[in-house]
């Protein structure tokens, strides 16, 4: 089993996580972070400006990274792994080839869209282009699965293959969130995938069934997440609503119910991390 991840921009250090000795553990950077651990330390087959994306692309791509066959799990570089996540990441890649989990606040298409908005990660036009994209490809907005990209759990093989490649596509159209990507490559592949319900800890601790035994508590940010849109655009919001309503045909007073204004608030009010 190979568990890697991808730090760019300095944005994340590596933690003092669990490490098991029958694990490979590669990290793909761009030399802005410091080397400690067992990790090796690969360089990344893109070059882009945009760190982001940067990072994305060994995420989205575990194929041009590793041999057909390999049992890959992906984390995001910010978390701390335990003793027990890695015993369940062994089950999940034993018993599926392709597992994700689903955000415990369920996201509609229109609260994951708000997310990025309004927290001025993505404009106003990115939203809108990937929007009307991905209604031109026939895409339900409706069956969006909200998936948690923070970590994912993959065989490499040739069905996964058209899966990486529709993901990067579409992650490359507007609003940098790819989740939006990752759920219209989900609806044009069919790809089948294990979905775990509660893959995080509860706030108490509590162990769910279906757990992956840590918190997924961004311990090891250092900096926000880089924001192309304008300070005030969360004011925004029900004019936003107003257009995506007519490109996607969902009703705001059901589809975006989820309060993000705490988030606007750590992140643009009264930023906790620098930019």
């Amino acid at each position: 089993m190979i568990i890697y991840t991808c730090i760019t921009n300095g944005y994340d250090e590596i933690q003092d996580h669990y490490y098991d000795p029958d694990v490979q553990y590669v990290c793909f950077t761009d030399g802005t972070i410091e080397k400690k651990g067992p990790w090796e330390f690969r360089d990344i087959l893109i070059e882009t400006d945009d760190p982001v994306r940067l990072s994305t692309h060994p995420k989205q791509n575990p194929h041009l990274y590793f041999p057909m066959g390999s049992k890959t799990v992906w984390i995001d570089g910010c978390y701390l792994m335990t003793k027990e996540f890695v015993e369940r990441s062994k089950e999940n890649l034993d018993n599926h080839n392709f597992t994700i989990m689903r955000h415990p606040n369920r996201y509609s298409y229109l609260d994951e869209v708000l997310e990025g908005f309004m927290t001025s990660m993505d404009t106003y036009e990115d939203e809108i282009l990937i929007s009307q994209t991905l209604k031109d490809i026939g895409y339900n907005f409706k069956d969006y699965i909200s998936p948690v990209c923070a970590s994912i759990w993959r065989v490499v093989t040739e069905d996964l293959v058209k899966f990486d490649e529709l993901w990067s596509k579409y992650s490359l159209i507007g609003a940098n969130r790819d989740q939006l990507s990752f759920d219209a490559a989900r609806q044009l592949t069919s790809m089948d995938m294990n979905v775990l319900e509660y893959g995080f800890l509860a706030k108490d601790g509590f162990r769910q069934p279906g757990s992956m035994g840590m918190s997924f508590e961004k311990v090891g940010r250092k900096k926000l997440h880089p924001q192309v849109g304008h300070r005030k655009q969360y004011l925004e919001r029900d004019k936003l609503l107003a257009e995506l309503k007519k490109i996607t045909g969902l009703h705001p007073f059901f589809y975006a119910k989820y309060d993000h204004m705490p988030m606007v608030e750590r992140h643009v009010i009264n930023p906790q991390l620098p930019s």
